[in-house]
């Protein structure tokens, strides 16, 4: 489970959240059960992350503004090398789950299955190609907010061009930059490039 709030919680907010007495929290926390820090002024400071875990380990429901999923990136990409390169820059990001796909129906039929938050797009796959896979999902209310950033390693035709101007929301051409790409893969997906490699 990805935590991304930094936030603290007080003994009475943990006793609310979880339906408990305040004295109880206490009672865990000195037990060791529950980790806390302690501030200056002597009062026990609860991170999300830890009281998640906490959550976790006896099966208590999380609310949903405590766990939140993991933003999914799905890449369409036939050669393994461009393919391993591309899943290695993104998983630098902060809470995401990378996917791969070879062609286009591989794609389709795995975005019918869950859609992805982001789909990394090489234009000339097999089965379907890219145009074609970028023109269903707009096509379709349910895959239509798909952020899609396209690559391909050949010119495109014009029409292409103009195409993708107004369909993805982003473009690059091969030989990829990966820095800049990871850049627009995390503001398309509201993510703090910064907090890669952070500790989830």
């Amino acid at each position: 489970m990805i935590i991304t709030t930094t936030r603290e919680f007080s003994t009475f907010e943990v006793a609310k959240i979880c339906a408990v007495f305040h004295t109880t929290v206490i009672n865990w926390v000195n037990k060791g059960r529950l980790k806390a820090r302690v501030t200056p002024g002597g009062h026990r400071r609860i991170a999300a992350a830890d009281l998640v875990d906490f959550m976790q380990r006896f099966e208590m429901p999380i609310p949903a503004d405590l766990a939140v999923r993991p933003k999914r990136i799905l890449i369409v990409e036939d050669d393994p090398a461009v393919s391993r390169m591309l899943s290695r820059a993104l998983e630098a990001l902060p809470g995401v789950d990378i996917g791969t796909c070879v062609g286009g129906l591989e794609a389709l039929m795995a975005i019918g299955k869950e859609a992805p938050d982001l789909l990394v797009l090489d234009i000339r796959v097999p089965q379907v190609n890219g145009i074609e896979v970028c023109r269903v999902l707009r096509s379709n209310e349910a895959t239509k907010p798909i952020k899609i950033i396209a690559v391909s390693g050949e010119a495109l035709t014009p029409e292409a061009h103009e195409f993708l101007k107004g369909q993805a929301d982003g473009f690059f051409q091969k030989p990829l930059p990966t820095a800049e790409l990871k850049a627009l893969a995390a503001e398309l997906l509201e993510l703090d490039p910064a907090g890669a490699g952070a500790t989830a």
